[in-house]
C-alpha cells in the first residue's frame, strides 16, 4: 500500500470521506474518543463525520447527556460515548498517573494533596451542583489548598481520571463541572475481558493503516504491549511501507486519493492520533504544527496531507474565512469554497473565504 492508498483509507475508516447516518454518539465511539480540549474544534471533528450535525445539535447532545466530555486518553479533554467513558479510563488512568509522577513531583503535589483536592470537589458538587473552574479554585483555596502554577489543572484532570467529575452544562460561555455519578450513572458497560486488546481492535477499526507506534501514542502504553495487543487481537494482516509495519484489520481499503479538501481542527483525530505524522504533513513549514503555546492550527488537507492552515471570523451574520497556503499547489476557489459552505452549514451561518 502506497502513501496516498494509506491516506485515503485513514480518511475513509475515520468517516471522513462520507459522513455516517449512525447517531453521533455512535460515530464517537466509532474512534473511541475525540480529543476536546478545543471544544469548538471538537464539535466540528465530531459534526463533519456525522450527516446533518450542526454545532448547536452537538451542544444538545453534551446537554442531553449522549456524548460525556471528560479528561480520558492521555490526560486529555475527549468527548465519548457514555458506554465507553468508565472502562476506557480506568483502563489507561493508571499509565498516565505514572507518566505525570515527574510533574507532580516539580509542582509538590502527592497523592495525599490529590485526594484532599479530589475529595473537596466531590463535596462542593453533590446535590448536582454544577460549578466552574474559578469556583472550584475557590473553594480549593479556601481549604489551604495551592493551586498555583499548573496545579489546579492537574486536580481537575486527576478528578476526571478518577471518575469524579466530568464537564457539565455551560453557564453562557463558561465551562462547569460536575459529578460524574450524577451525569452518568453507574451502569452496565463492564470493562472488557482483556481491555487493552478490546481498544486496540477498536483503535484500528477506526485509525487504520497504523503502526504499533502510532497506538502506543494514542493509548499510552509502552510498544510492545501495543505490538502484542494486536497479536492477542488475531490482527494479521499486514505490510511494510518506508521500514515501518502498519496493521490493517478486515474492511474496505482505499487506493485512490480523496480529492476533496477537508478543513480540520488542529487536534483532529486524522492528524493527533498518530506517532508518525509525517505523511500527512507533506510540505508544512518547520515549527509551524509544534507552537510553543501547543495550541495547534486548524488544518487545510488536499489528497490526504496538510497544505495549509484556516483559521474563521464568527460574527453575528456571516462567517469569514482565511486561507494560509504553504506550497503552490492549486486547489481551486470552487473547492474551497464547497468546504466553507459546509462548515457553515455545521454553525448555521454563511461562511466565505477572504481571498
Amino acid at each position: 500500500m502506497n502513501h496516498a492508498a494509506i491516506l485515503a483509507t485513514r480518511l475513509s475508516r475515520q468517516l471522513l470521506t462520507q459522513p455516517s447516518k449512525q447517531a453521533p454518539a455512535d460515530v464517537a465511539a466509532h474512534l473511541c474518543a475525540i480529543q476536546a480540549q478545543d471544544f469548538a474544534g471538537a464539535k466540528w471533528s465530531l459534526g463533519q463525520r456525522c450527516h446533518g450535525l450542526t454545532d448547536a445539535g452537538v451542544e444538545n447532545l453534551l446537554a442531553g447527556k449522549k456524548l460525556i466530555r471528560i479528561s480520558s486518553l492521555r490526560g486529555t479533554l475527549h468527548l465519548m460515548h457514555p458506554k465507553d467513558v468508565r472502562w476506557i479510563t480506568a483502563l489507561v488512568t493508571p499509565r498516565i498517573k505514572l507518566q505525570a509522577g515527574s510533574m507532580w513531583k516539580k509542582l509538590g503535589v502527592d497523592d495525599a494533596i490529590l485526594s484532599k483536592a479530589l475529595r473537596h470537589i466531590g463535596d462542593a458538587l453533590k446535590n448536582g451542583e454544577a460549578l466552574t473552574r474559578a469556583e472550584l479554585k475557590t473553594i480549593l483555596e479556601k481549604k489551604r489548598i495551592d493551586t498555583s502554577d499548573h496545579r489546579m489543572n492537574q486536580f481537575l484532570t486527576f478528578a476526571g481520571l478518577q471518575q469524579v467529575i466530568c464537564c457539565g452544562p455551560r453557564r453562557g460561555k463558561e465551562f462547569t463541572y460536575v459529578l460524574l455519578d450524577d451525569w452518568l450513572p453507574e451502569t452496565n458497560f463492564p470493562m472488557p475481558e482483556n481491555p487493552l486488546t478490546a481498544l486496540a481492535v477498536r483503535y484500528l477499526e477506526s485509525h487504520s493503516p497504523a503502526t504499533a507506534e502510532d497506538f502506543s501514542w494514542w493509548s499510552g502504553f509502552p510498544v510492545t504491549a501495543c505490538r502484542r495487543a494486536f497479536e492477542e487481537a488475531g490482527i494479521t494482516e499486514k505490510f511494510v511501507a518506508d521500514d515501518k509495519t502498519y496493521f490493517l484489520p478486515p474492511g474496505k481499503t482505499e487506493t485512490k486519493p480523496d480529492l476533496k479538501i477537508r478543513l480540520l481542527s488542529g487536534f483532529d483525530e486524522y492528524y493527533i492520533s498518530y506517532a508518525d505524522r509525517s505523511l500527512v504533513a507533506g510540505n508544512v513549514p518547520p515549527g509551524i504544527l509544534s507552537p510553543p503555546n501547543g495550541i495547534l492550527p486548524y488544518l487545510v488537507i488536499a489528497k490526504g496531507k496538510i497544505v495549509g492552515t484556516w483559521r474563521r471570523e464568527i460574527g453575528k451574520k456571516s462567517i469569514e474565512m482565511v486561507y494560509i497556503p504553504f506550497d503552490k499547489t492549486a486547489i481551486g476557489e470552487e473547492r474551497l469554497s464547497t468546504a466553507a459552505k459546509a462548515y457553515g452549514k455545521f454553525m448555521g451561518l454563511p461562511a466565505e473565504w477572504n481571498l
